[in-house]
């Protein structure tokens, strides 16, 4: 048995100022034996597809994959490029394939595509036709439309956030597409779209409101004839006519159990939907560093401070009014600033360096803060992740410098990531423990470890790319009555 496993990842901001090109693409690209090899031990649909595949004797035929992680508008260029390279691929064993699994995202938008994916899975059909299954494993926030269904034998969604799961949903879809091939089930797939989009720190599925609704997706899973279930959050910084939270349900020849399926689910969502799009919790920017100052000066444990949404890691709101308030015992970690991070290298590590860090993307970014003080590491940053989410993959800071200013532990990076787990941390001889105050910029992810490691977490609403209140873009091909986008 031959199966090819390709892919391509991108969460698309279509609200942020810079496009996505292939610099950021080809930086992790990995294409035939290599996919196996990187893959094979991390948490991620394509480590999914191989654990399951391989020890069934399958034989796989790994064509291409890469991830442009989370950004604005994805260039037609880098589309042209990967859909190619992955169907040329897919066209040369065209005849001798017995099925292909796909691992997508699910909210991917380039210049010319808002439905990226459904371009792709037509892309893939045109490359290895109808008679073969293709199944594609997707994140949990996918703008999902029905097109998607005419082109996939069917779809798999996380079912956590944090996406501590993106191996078990690759395993989901694989044996799913074992099963088909030796002619156990025959699956169906149904889809429900409730008419309503999430913001990304209420999909958190370890508190509820998002945490019921998983927990009847489970439900449903256990049941007769049911393949396999997900419900899709939505990306609501995405202005495309797809855009909003979906329901799917994967059944064993049973159409009518599928509707009933995602009917139930679109229904308790809709009925929840206030509580999805709501303010609950969450501070503005003085009051909820104020709280966290406070918090953290009786707490036995460290308080995070969560600055959601940022979501091109380098805003500076929340670090200007740490230090504006005194601040003491405060880690900043992966704040993007290569520019920042070269010329703490040329002050050396141990020396003192002045130094403008941080908001520099775009005038909506902050403006950069004067940060004086010691440099206490600097040099290039690689590293295996050994976080829940990151376990087995390659994490590359790039350039790094860490700068202790006042009462500010600042690191600052050449790379863009966010602060999901302890390894920012901990892989420059740190403990978490050390601070009374972590900031992250993570949205859901920072919850499989923050919420153990926190005394407590206190959101903030600073304003920066993605804030709680959709009102404040323009969204011009969301079709009306999305809630709560407001269309003028």
């Amino acid at each position: 048995m031959r199966i090819a496993i390709a892919g391509i990842s991108h969460e698309t901001h279509t609200f942020l100022p810079d496009k996505t090109g292939l610099e950021d693409f080809d930086r992790g690209a990995t294409r035939g034996q290599a996919i196996l090899d990187t893959h094979r031990p991390a948490n991620s649909s394509m480590g999914g597809f191989i654990q399951v595949c391989e020890p069934a004797g399958v034989e796989l035929v790994p064509v291409v994959y890469s991830s442009g992680g989370v950004a604005g508008t994805v260039k037609d260029e880098v589309y042209d490029k990967y859909i190619g390279e992955m169907c040329e691929g897919l066209a040369r064993e065209a005849g001798t394939l017995d099925a292909v699994l796909l691992s997508l995202h699910g909210a991917m938008v380039t210049e010319s595509r808002q439905d990226t994916e459904t371009h792709i899975l037509k892309d893939v059909r045109k490359a290895v036709g109808y008679d073969i299954p293709v199944m594609v494993a997707l994140d949990l926030h996918g703008n999902i439309d029905p097109a998607i269904l005419t082109k996939a034998t069917a779809i798999f969604g996380y079912h956590s956030s944090p996406h501590v799961d993106e191996a078990e949903t690759g395993r989901r879809a694989a044996r799913a597409l074992l099963d088909m091939l030796a002619g156990k089930t025959r699956p169906v797939t149904a889809m429900a779209r409730p008419g309503m989009v999430v913001p990304s720190i209420f999909s958190a599925t370890t508190v509820s409101p998002a945490k019921d609704i998983i927990g009847r997706v489970m439900d449903w899973q256990q049941k007769p004839r049911v393949i396999d279930v997900s419900f899709f959050f939505g990306f609501a910084w995405s202005d495309v006519h797809q855009l909003g939270a979906s329901a799917v349900a994967v059944t064993d020849n049973a159409p009518e159990l599928a509707r009933v399926i995602v009917d139930d689910l679109a229904q308790a969502a809709w009925a929840r939907k206030e509580e999805f799009a709501g303010r609950k919790g969450v501070f503005n920017l003085h009051d909820g560093v104020a709280v966290a100052i406070d918090k953290a000066r009786t707490a036995s444990k460290p308080v995070v401070l969560l600055d959601h949404a940022d979501r091109l890691n380098d805003t500076t709101f929340v670090l200007h009014e740490l230090i504006r308030q005194g601040a003491e015992g405060v880690a900043l970690p992966l704040l993007y600033d290569p520019e920042a991070a070269h010329i703490c290298r040329e002050a050396g590590r141990g020396n003192m360096v002045e130094v403008m860090a941080g908001g520099k993307s775009s005038p909506q970014a902050g403006g950069p803060v004067r940060l004086v003080g010691r440099v206490e590491w600097v040099g290039e940053k690689r590293y295996m992740g050994t976080g829940p989410m990151t376990h087995g993959e390659r994490q590359d800071l790039g350039l790094t410098a860490i700068v202790q200013a006042g009462g500010v532990w600042v690191q600052i990076t050449s790379r863009r990531h966010s602060l999901i787990d302890e390894d920012p941390i901990t892989q420059f001889g740190r403990k978490t423990s050390d601070f009374k105050i972590i900031v992250s910029k993570s949205k859901t992810h920072f919850r499989a470890v923050y919420e153990k490691v926190a005394q407590e977490i206190i959101i903030v609403d600073a304003p920066a790319y993605s804030p709680v209140d959709l009102s404040v873009f323009k969204y011009k091909n969301v079709p009306r009555g999305v809630y709560p986008i407001t269309r003028e």
